[in-house]
Formats: C-alpha cells, structure tokens, sequence
C-alpha cells in the first residue's frame, strides 16, 4: 500500500513541476515601438477572456519580453516574485518584480511591481493586434487576472506614457 501512496505522490509532484516551470506561449509576433495605445474598453474587453497564467520570469517567452521593452522603452530585468528588489537600501538587484504574466487568445499581460524609493504596481496588456497599454495602479497589487480586471473596471489606474 505505501508504494502505490509513494507512487501517487511521486506523480502529484512530477505534475505540478511541469505545470509550474512550463513556458507561456504566445500565437502573435512582439508589439513594435510605436504600437497604438489600447483605450480603456479595449483593455476591458481584452481581460474579460481566459488566461494562463505563469508567476516565474523563466515562463515568459522572449516576444512578451520583447514586447515589454518596446512598449515601456524599459529593460526586462524582472525578478521573480519574493526575490530581493532594488530600492534604495538594495543596488544590486532588478528594480521590478513580476507579480504574474498571462497570456489569452487575443492579449498577454505583465504585472510587476516598480521598485525604487516608493514600490507601485503597474500592469502592461498587449493585444494580438498590435496595440498595448502601460498602466501605474492606484491602490493595491492585483494577483491575478480578476483584480486587474477589478482595478479598470473601477477607474483605479493611471496611464504610464511611454519613454521613447
């Protein structure tokens, strides 16, 4: 009987590690500098579809990175969430921690948290059709998809304008 317990176990664990070190995938090329900002109901739209979601840097693919780059004129030098990050006590870390990536079939979202002297979240959405937003959130950290969602819904954002 404790093999087949061994056995399930082994299995159960073997699952959840494939689960939680697979790779988002992405069906759309990197948003290009310059891309069309996303109005709010368009955002809107977009976080109403079904998400997957990863919580760890190394499941971002390299267009989301490179998507991310191009919209916030940023480096993607993110690190994952509960890792050390740079403010001004800490140098030698990233200066943004990712919250969550999800990836949907006409969008993919960054949440990070901004470091610095005062920490904020921010969230970047991209559409598969060429279009992104960069936003700062006002009053908490969103931990999935639903408070993101909660967050536009309620007018609790701020626009971030691009540095180009």
């Amino acid at each position: 009987m404790s093999t087949i317990a061994s056995l399930v176990v082994l299995v159960v664990v073997v699952a959840w590690f494939v689960d939680a070190h697979r790779s988002l995938t992405l069906d759309f090329g990197p948003i290009p500098r310059g891309a069309p900002v996303l109005k709010r109901s368009d955002i809107e739209t977009l976080l109403a579809d079904h998400y997957t979601v990863a919580r760890h840097v190394r499941q971002i693919p390299p267009t989301l990175r490179d998507s991310f780059t191009n919209v916030t004129g940023l480096p993607f030098d993110m690190n994952n969430p509960g890792d050390p990050m740079s403010t001004d006590a800490i140098i030698h870390a990233p200066s943004r921690q990712l919250i969550f990536a999800a990836v949907g079939k006409r969008s993919a979202i960054v949440v990070y948290e901004q470091g610095g002297f005062v920490s904020f979240p921010c969230a970047v959405v991209f559409s598969k059709a060429g279009a992104a937003a960069w936003i700062a959130i006002d009053d908490y950290t969103p931990r999935d998809v639903w408070a993101l969602r909660k967050s536009m819904r309620e007018a609790r954002f701020k626009p971030i304008q691009r540095s180009m």
